[in-house]
């Protein structure tokens, strides 16, 4: 199935690049890299052709860089919900796939070796029919800045009955709260965690609603 990694990033090209060098290693998932910083900070990963680049406007929060490349790239057949603090491990997106056929699950969270993907699933597959069936038609749901899109995303596939987590597919989440340098892209994050989270009980008290425009239909 033919996948591609979307990838908002910010002030982290070295990290970003080496990010997508392993995207590329371990899978045959393109990778669609986000970003507001110029397109020549990137220039060693997009010298590969499954690299794609979208420019970001100024100040774009990462749900929004999400479905910009979503929007770019409507195409596939299926997206990963990635980041520029992913590190994959070896044949990640085959163990997605044979859940995927096993289960008939649509969303299926990969193992980031920190939280029970049934609990939690941070980062996660979705197929396109996902998406415009039970996602509202975007990668995130653009009224979030950071956090909660990946808590609503799974709670509509659990809804929906097309939830999963692949055990065995590893992508390890190397954030800050998992022992990760406290670096400034985090820190211009911190002020959108509040207000994500009343978005989030908002939104959740009302069930998840399709209040926003969708990227492809």
């Amino acid at each position: 199935m033919n996948t591609a990694v979307i990838i908002p990033t910010l002030g982290r090209h070295e990290q970003a690049v080496k990010c997508v060098a392993e995207f590329l290693r371990t899978s045959s998932a393109d990778v669609i890299l986000c970003s507001e910083e110029p397109r020549s900070l990137y220039e060693a990963a997009l010298a590969d052709p499954r690299v794609k680049f979208v420019p970001l406007p100024e100040d774009t929060p990462s749900a929004r860089g999400w479905n910009r490349g979503l929007r770019a790239y409507p195409g596939y057949d299926a997206y990963y919900l990635g980041q520029d603090d992913l590190w994959p491990e070896q044949d990640w997106l085959n163990e997605v796939l044979r859940v995927h056929r096993e289960t008939g699950a649509t969303c299926i969270a990969t193992n980031d070796l920190h939280i029970h993907g049934m609990s939690l699933g941070a980062q996660y597959w979705m197929t396109r029919e996902f998406i415009i069936k039970h996602n509202g038609g975007v990668m995130a749901c653009p009224h979030y800045r950071s956090w909660g899109l990946d808590v609503e995303t799974n709670e509509r596939a659990k809804r929906a009955r097309t939830y999963a987590w692949a055990e065995h597919a590893k992508v390890e989440h190397r954030h800050r709260i998992f022992g990760a340098a406290d670096d400034a892209t985090y820190q211009k994050a911190k002020p959108s965690h509040y207000y994500d989270q009343l978005i989030m009980n908002n939104r959740q008290q009302h069930g998840w609603p399709d209040d926003f425009p969708a990227v492809i239909a």
